[in-house]
């Protein structure tokens, strides 16, 4: 079991540090066999660093930072480095933390007080813009993703002295905080799985409703129910309550992703047939389908999760 430090890890720099012993793979070691998230940091020089990113124990990508700039490298490239610094990570905060890497940040700013946070929010609710928000205040720090410029809550946590919170920090007089923008990549495999994610999630909101508004309150219940105890043996970090599918698991590949959703959606399929009949189910997975955001819905035809793959 490592020991605990002060850790110098980007974006979570309240995080908790484990003690790595001598080497990466130490810490990788670590990371496979407890299924642990986490960054493990090898540290080269004062200006160059290696960044590699695990989801559940898996080594998902490696970045090396210098100069203010992040370039993707193969894990096979990298050297001996002369120190290491490791970090485990919720899922989110690791998620969030790939998603960052896998873009440029642009640029840099202070927000002075919280009608200036309020006016900034606005703005980019109304550019519809998308991409990560690193946020730096007295005492705490970490990431926020906003799409189609509107803040998701399942996408945002922060680091503070008592823990990690997904609740962002209270703007507090005379200490204003330093935000920095990474602007979305829908190009990279980070991008890519975060579309995924968002577009079944609102998918499967639009399917609850409609299904309740039909069927009532109680059924969709039971059926949230049933999903959870169906999906329970997978170890994924996946909730289903009376709005629809909440998604905190961290997949490191797209297809992984993708049959997780697909057997959520297929149960779902089966047991609504038994209650509205495949006619109308089908309809009712037509009409939400329709409704989503053009990039969502390209991204799920492009993984076959649409309406026909859910219906007998």
């Amino acid at each position: 079991m490592y020991n605990q430090g002060a850790a110098m890890i980007p974006f979570f720099s309240y995080a908790t540090e484990l003690s790595a012993g001598n080497s990466p793979s130490d810490a990788e070691n670590y990371f496979r066999f407890s299924k642990k998230t986490g960054l493990l940091e090898q540290q080269y020089s004062p200006e160059e660093t290696a960044v590699r990113i695990f989801a559940n124990g898996t080594p998902c990508a490696a970045y090396m930072l210098k100069d203010g700039m992040t370039k993707p490298v193969p894990l096979a490239e990298l050297e001996e480095p002369a120190g290491i610094s490791a970090v485990e990570l919720p899922h989110i905060a690791g998620r969030l933390a790939w998603l960052a890497l896998e873009s440029q940040s642009e640029k840099r700013s202070t927000i002075q007080n919280a009608d200036a946070w309020v006016a900034q929010t606005d703005a980019w609710k109304h550019n519809r813009w998308n991409g990560m928000v690193e946020v730096v205040t007295k005492d705490a720090r970490g990431l926020a993703f906003f799409w189609q410029g509107e803040f998701q809550k399942t996408d945002v946590i922060f680091s503070t002295p008592q823990g990690f919170t997904h609740d962002f920090p209270r703007m507090e007089n005379g200490f204003a905080w330093e935000i920095l923008l990474y602007p979305f990549n829908s190009t990279t495999h980070a991008g890519q799985c975060a579309v995924l994610r968002h577009g079944m999630m609102r998918w499967s909101q639009q399917v609850f409703a409609h299904y309740r508004d039909i069927v009532g309150v109680k059924l969709l219940r039971m059926m949230s129910r049933d999903l959870s105890r169906q999906i329970e043996p997978w170890d994924w970090n996946i909730a289903l309550d009376e709005t629809g599918m909440i998604d905190s698991h961290f997949f490191p590949y797209l297809n992984e992703a993708a049959q997780a959703y697909r057997a959520i959606f297929m149960s779902m399929g089966s047991l609504m047939n038994v209650v509205l009949g495949s006619n109308l189910t089908q309809m009712l997975l037509n009409d939400t389908f329709e409704s989503a955001h053009p990039d969502e819905r390209s991204i799920l035809e492009s993984q076959r999760l649409i309406p026909a793959a859910f219906t007998e």
